[in-house]
């Protein structure tokens, strides 16, 4: 066995320092130990942190075009600890992650996609988080005069790293001195700049109720759900506002209460609930991938889920 050592070793160097084989066997490794392969030596740490890696990377390890999401981040309304985010695992031997890294007493997570969290800080600032690295960006408002005069605002994220390791975000606001008027403000990580107003567009919102607070990435454009005729997506690429229909085939002999909007594997869902006493049941309806229509998909039961994942809270 001795006289194979030398051997063994000189195999372990060449691998070591030939940078394009060693980055071959990398792209197959999972993240969390690339990131702790990264204090190896300044070779591995500068390929692991080169940004064209880390594409190569996430790409080798989607499946069909799609990544696979590992847990259920439960959005709240409130501000609270990072501590006190809940979180329900998709599988049951991953890992809940921890979000003490997050230096901000209090937070508000408001959207989560492809792997990173934009989060809102009572610091009047955001959060863009990496749960995965432990990292994470503050990013403040653009300086805009007009924003003393802001009545809401909505914020939502654009992320897709199998296709560039850079994020977007699109901040949406109305003016005390325009109602109905919205401005669409837009942030690129590649940049680190806001540019302002690049799209100005109205809404009569007694007539059209959109949910601008609950933007939903997908297909590269950031979809908000509507309870009217129609709603409205931005193509984050061509910087551009487009209408999509938002009318339902009626399943049920109730009102709605609630929906829920979402994607999946680069289609659009829509859950909805109704004003039934004791229903634990909800309509899935599915968007055609030409945008033409929506179809009922299915009738889900919430205790189906809840056997399936019982740390799931009805209550």
């Amino acid at each position: 066995m001795g006289m194979k050592t030398p051997m063994i070793n000189s195999a372990a160097e060449k691998i070591a320092y030939n940078q394009d084989l060693l980055t071959q066997i990398l792209l197959r490794l999972p993240t969390k130990s690339l990131i702790k392969f990264k204090s190896v030596s300044k070779l591995w740490r500068f390929i692991i942190s080169d940004p064209d890696f880390c594409l190569s990377h996430t790409r080798h390890h989607h499946r069909n075009g799609f990544l696979s999401p590992t847990a259920l981040l439960l959005k709240g309304d409130r501000f609270c600890p990072p501590s006190e985010f809940s979180i329900v695992p998709l599988k049951h031997y991953s890992k809940v992650p921890f979000f003490h890294y997050i230096p901000d007493s209090h937070v508000k997570i408001l959207q989560s996609c492809n792997g990173l969290l934009l989060c809102e800080s009572y610091r009047q600032s955001y959060l863009i988080c990496n749960p995965t690295t432990k990292k994470f960006r503050r990013i403040y408002c653009p300086s805009n005069s007009a924003y003393n005069f802001i009545s809401k605002s909505f914020v939502s994220f654009a992320f897709d790293p199998l296709t560039s390791p850079d994020y977007k975000i699109i901040c949406i606001w109305e003016s005390y001195r325009e109602p109905c008027k919205f401005n669409l403000d837009l942030y690129s990580s590649k940049t680190g700049s806001w540019d302002l107003c690049i799209v100005s567009f109205e809404v009569d919102e007694d007539e059209q109720e959109i949910e601008l607070n609950n933007g939903v990435f997908c297909n590269g454009r950031i979809h908000w759900c509507g309870y009217g005729e129609e709603s409205l997506y931005f193509d984050v690429e061509k910087e551009c506002l487009e209408t999509m229909p938002m009318a339902l085939p009626s399943r049920m002999d109730a009102p709605e209460t609630c929906r829920y909007f979402s994607e999946s594997r680069g289609v659009l869902y829509v859950a909805v609930t109704y004003c039934i006493a004791v229903c634990l049941e909800f309509d899935v309806f599915e968007m055609a991938r030409d945008y033409s229509e929506w179809n009922w998909k299915k009738r889900v039961n919430v205790g189906d889920a809840v056997k399936a994942f019982p740390e799931l809270e009805l209550g």
